[in-house]
């Protein structure tokens, strides 16, 4: 076989075509790691708050593997739940009051980060304006519709709509246009 793959033109040819596909391949996968941290990076800022069990639980589970050496970490585990389970409302109260705390935290940066995505999104157009404005209208007054079947009268009333009508539409999103590029536009 080995002479075959030096003397063989054809077969030098196919054993290179390989070479280049696994570079190739190669190359895609530093370009997909080179992605991922970033991924990484948005979901770690997006971590659920721990519960009140996950809080007791990071206080009291050093002490019990302390005092239980020879068990294994789910025998750990069930001595932890039964401590929670066994305790009174009073001693797991700071464990919810400091979960609640962590959860209006978290709910208060997901908000924020909804607001920023917002923020870069792309203005909508004239017809998404104008679905914007009228669609509680018509969805009020054709309350036994569809969502599809409101989409569809929307895209009626659209139709209908006198020209002038329309170029208010057309100019807002226009200006709306104009100043999300203008607060957008890289400086070189």
């Amino acid at each position: 076989m080995r002479t075959l793959l030096h003397f063989n033109p054809l077969a030098r040819r196919t054993v290179s075509v390989c070479a280049a596909k696994s570079e190739k391949d190669a190359v895609s996968v530093t370009k997909k790691a080179a992605v991922k941290p970033a991924a990484l990076v948005a979901k770690s800022e997006l971590k659920r708050p721990p519960s009140a069990f996950n809080l007791f639980v990071k206080d009291v589970f050093p002490a019990v593997k302390k005092e239980n050496q020879g068990l294994a970490f789910a025998e750990i585990s069930k001595k932890v739940k039964e401590k929670w389970v066994s305790s009174s409302s009073d001693a797991r109260a700071p464990y919810e009051k400091e979960a609640a705390k962590l959860k209006e935290v978290a709910a208060a940066k997901r908000a924020e980060m909804k607001a920023a995505e917002k923020l870069k999104a792309r203005p909508p157009g004239a017809y998404i304006l104008f679905v914007m404005k009228n669609r509680p209208a018509v969805a009020a007054a054709n309350p036994n519709k569809s969502v599809m079947e409101v989409g569809k009268l929307m895209g009626q009333l659209w139709k209908q709509l006198a020209p002038e009508e329309q170029q208010k539409y057309k100019d807002e999103a226009k200006s709306r246009l104009s100043a999300w590029k203008e607060s957008h536009t890289v400086p070189v």
